[in-house]
């Protein structure tokens, strides 16, 4: 806490606590629910002089129309400016973090909502956080978002916020079960937060903190700490997490990043600076490395684990022509040092330098080296398909399959290559396979919604019968295997193309004045007012414009029933 929310802090205690009650009981008569959550709105930052201030006013007052008085109260903008006064703290600029932690503890908010804001081509661009006040690490990303005004910005920060802390019940049971010791059942609900918000953080911290305490496996904390990290790059306690797991798993060069990018979330931290640079020291930070390894190696010429040394450090700072002569070098000087890794990193290497041939042929050099082993396998299928020999990928990858060479994502790796080779006939049957197999992945459950729906349009354009099957068969297995939001775009999906379908067979009953299409097209408008109110949530408004369709069709199709089927 700063110096000046010390002094207001002490000048609130000798008032009993109640710092600004005649200020706020002026203008809200509402008296907040004493089991409701505080929520503060800070300044958010800007460069625009008073939009930092519009922007926090539009999503107080957001917050204040759509959240549940009696469950969420939104602190009065009152009560913040009359703290700041009283402190000498400007009222109209954002605060740094640690007094935005402050003043929320003074406040006795629970939690709060910061961010940023500045001009965009189409208006304003606003992105928003939530913040624990008990720890202000522990930070929920609410997204960015590009608007005509801060008030239409605020209505989506509204929206992501409701569904943000639909985790914080499960956070709270979480952080009790693990101060008491019950590590499952901290697991266990931190799991139910993720249902309730896939996109959570806060969540994933408390389920990374268990694990540290339960001193887990690296790649369980690599795991997790990914996660976090994936949703929230800023995030201070993903990040550190993330950087231990690295060197407990010894990648020492993704461990640097990582605490590099740790230290850039907060540089002005005593703290975390003297923590980052000492662990930066021990893991030997490539730029601050580099001279003093180029030092070493003139003095030590031939030195194979300098040169080694050096060799890592020249990949780690990208500089790629000196690194490839290093490595050749180093081969030359002793052709152990070609081993498994020397590919890997040299084949990954020339990708990066955008030399995709010459990362398919050294990747493939290693497989001939060291035949079946994992790494240098999927290292060797990823740069074939990168340097566009995707039938080449194809044949290594179901090579090492045939040979039980564990592939990582090997699964799905086939899936995207025969699709990217236009094989798209043998796509739902290999990830029928793999789903019947025990691939839990949503990645290919994706893959089989997003062919479908590709199905759909191609058939849209064609109006050929076999091609609405074929979307109507991958879209009945999406459905299936999706759950949540992509079960319900499948549902929907489904239902639209069922429409599409059963308006060709419609015309093709009129035309041939035949009993058949007609059965064929009212079978298919009654699937349609299945699906579509299944996956009404996907796209409201086009499944009201699908069922009015339906509406209008469907006795058209009882009509040519009747006239036709005889």
């Amino acid at each position: 806490m700063s110096r000046h929310f010390q002094a207001i802090a002490g000048f609130g205690l000798a008032l009993g606590g109640t710092l600004v009650p005649s200020v706020a009981s002026a203008q809200y008569n509402r008296v907040p629910d004493p089991n409701a959550t505080r929520v503060m709105v800070a300044v958010f930052r800007s460069g625009e002089k008073g939009l930092g201030v519009q922007a926090a006013d539009a999503v107080r007052s957001r917050m204040t129309s759509e959240f549940p008085f009696k469950q969420v109260y939104v602190l009065p903008k009152q009560d913040l400016t009359a703290t700041l006064e009283a402190s000498g703290f400007p009222v109209t600029e954002a605060l740094e973090p640690h007094d935005q932690k402050a003043l929320a503890t003074l406040l006795r908010a629970d939690e709060y909502i910061t961010g940023t804001v500045t001009k965009a081509e189409a208006g304003v661009k606003l992105e928003a956080a939530l913040v624990l006040a008990r720890d202000n690490s522990l930070v929920q990303p609410l997204g960015t978002y590009e608007a005509k005004s801060v008030g239409d910005a605020s209505k989506l920060v509204s929206t992501e916020l409701k569904e943000a802390r639909k985790q914080l019940e499960f956070e709270k049971k979480c952080t009790n079960a693990g101060r008491q010791g019950q590590y499952d059942a901290a697991i266990a609900a931190a799991k139910e937060g993720i249902a309730a918000y896939p996109k959570a953080t806060l969540v994933r911290i408390c389920w990374a903190n268990v694990l540290i305490t339960q001193k887990a496996p690296a790649e369980q904390m690599l795991d997790i700490s990914k996660q976090i990290v994936d949703i929230d790059p800023k995030s201070r306690p993903g990040l550190a997490i993330l950087a231990q797991a690295y060197r407990d798993t010894k990648q020492s060069d993704s461990a640097v990043v990582t605490l590099t990018r740790l230290l850039s979330t907060d540089p002005k931290n005593p703290r975390l600076q003297k923590d980052v640079v000492e662990a930066l020291a021990v893991l030997a930070n490539p730029k601050v490395a580099r001279p003093v390894i180029d030092e070493a190696v003139q003095a030590n010429p031939g030195d194979p684990e300098l040169l080694r040394t050096r060799w890592l450090i020249l990949l780690s700072t990208r500089d790629f022509k000196e690194a490839f002569a290093q490595g050749d070098e180093l081969v030359k000087l002793d052709t152990a040092f070609a081993d498994t890794t020397y590919f890997i990193r040299t084949a990954a290497a020339y990708a990066a330098d955008s030399q995709f041939q010459k990362s398919a042929e050294t990747a493939s050099k290693g497989v001939a080296k060291f035949p079946g082993h994992p790494g240098l396998t999927y290292s060797q299928i990823v740069a074939l398909r990168q340097a566009g020999q995707n039938q080449q990928a194809l044949e290594a990858l179901e090579k090492a399959i045939a040979a039980k060479v564990v592939v990582e994502n090997g699964g799905f790796l086939r899936l995207t290559l025969l699709k990217e080779l236009n094989r798209t006939a043998e796509v739902l049957p290999a990830a029928k396979a793999l789903i019947a197999a025990g691939d839990t992945s949503t990645a290919t459950r994706a893959m089989v919604l997003q062919m479908g729906n590709e199905q759909r349009t191609a058939a849209s354009k064609s109006n050929a019968p076999d091609d609405y099957k074929l979307a109507i068969e991958t879209l009945k297995y999406a459905d299936e295997v999706t759950t949540g939001a992509s079960k319900a775009q499948a549902q929907f999906l489904l239902g639209a193309t069922y429409v599409a379908f059963g308006q060709v067979k419609l015309q093709e009953s009129q035309a041939a004045k035949a009993c058949a299409p007609a059965k064929e097209a009212k079978d298919m408008f009654v699937e349609a007012q299945i699906m579509l109110p299944k996956g009404g949530s996907f796209a409201p408004d086009a499944m009201r414009q699908l069922m009015g369709a339906v509406m209008q069709l469907d006795p058209s199709a009882d009509q040519f029933i009747k006239a036709f089927c005889k």
